[in-house]
């Protein structure tokens, strides 16, 4: 098959893409935010106007990841996480004097920000992890295989199918925005959401890249989320529990009001701490 300029420039010679900013305000330490799986950065916008009120002051930067959003939707590219790694890697070099950052997730973003962290932790102060779907490392024991095989089931059944957004049915459809990735799921980003499906949350590599994290991480779940096996990735990974804090609120799977106050604040303790370097 012929290459086109763009798989040329972009695949071939790995030039990342550039992202779109959803938000960019403020000065000093960098925050930057990655949203989840068919979302775009628009869901930070709460945590953002927390960060920009009162100190610490920092700089806080949203943007889109690949495939979603504003930013590029290269129909050729795989979207594995080190597809959405590298373009994130990309942009956090250019904010310069605000690095390194505090680098938050959600849902799949979170994924995406351990994997930045792991392959450049240079860039990276520390990590908040609000609902990182992690369905590796988990203990050996029927309930958590019954729900982890029930989950791929279901998203094996979405990527096998494989349809254009079109040919789903809309009662079906809005069901997937809404309960799944809320509303922001269109025909532009659909082949972005099944690839990324498929590439980076059911082939994840974060259970072997958090345990060679060198910064400190807060790892959020919420106890109402049914799409996140909460409470076992400190134990069953070995991480050190000096590095790696836990935390359970009352939530589900969104970025709530309540969520977005308990992320701004892990965010502002982050920010007093001293860099502990790679």
């Amino acid at each position: 098959m012929k290459l086109t300029i763009d798989q040329l420039w972009h695949g071939t010679f790995k030039h990342p893409y550039r992202l779109v900013k959803t938000h960019d305000n403020g000065s000093g330490p960098g925050v930057v935010l990655l949203h989840g799986i068919g979302r775009s950065g628009r869901v930070w916008q709460s945590v953002c106007n927390l960060l920009t009120m009162g100190q610490p002051a920092c700089r806080v930067v949203a943007y889109d990841l690949l495939g979603f959003g504003e930013s590029p939707k290269p129909e050729w590219l795989d979207y594995t996480v080190d597809d959405h790694a590298s373009a994130v890697i990309s942009e956090v070099t250019r904010l310069r004097g605000s690095i390194p950052v505090i680098l938050v997730g959600h849902s799949m973003g979170c994924l995406v920000a351990v994997r930045v962290a792991s392959l450049r932790p240079d860039l990276v102060k520390h990590l908040v992890l609000y609902e990182m779907p992690l369905y590796e490392g988990l203990p050996e024991k029927w309930r958590y295989k019954a729900r982890v095989n029930t989950y791929f089931q279901f998203y094996d059944w979405l990527t096998r199918q494989d349809p254009t957004f079109d040919d789903l049915d809309k009662r079906f459809r809005q069901r997937i925005m809404t309960r799944v990735v809320g509303s922001e799921l269109t025909a532009d980003t659909w082949q972005s959401f099944i690839k990324s499906l498929k590439n980076t949350v059911m082939e994840q590599s974060a259970a072997k890249d958090l345990p060679l994290l060198t910064m400190p991480a807060d790892i959020i779940y919420g106890s109402r989320d049914m799409f996140v096996i909460k409470g076992t990735v400190q134990k069953t990974l070995g991480l050190d529990s000096k590095m790696v804090t836990t935390h359970t609120i009352s939530e589900r799977h969104v970025l709530s009001t309540n969520a977005s106050k308990f992320i701004a604040n892990r965010v502002k303790s982050a920010l007093k701490q001293p860099y502990i370097g790679s």
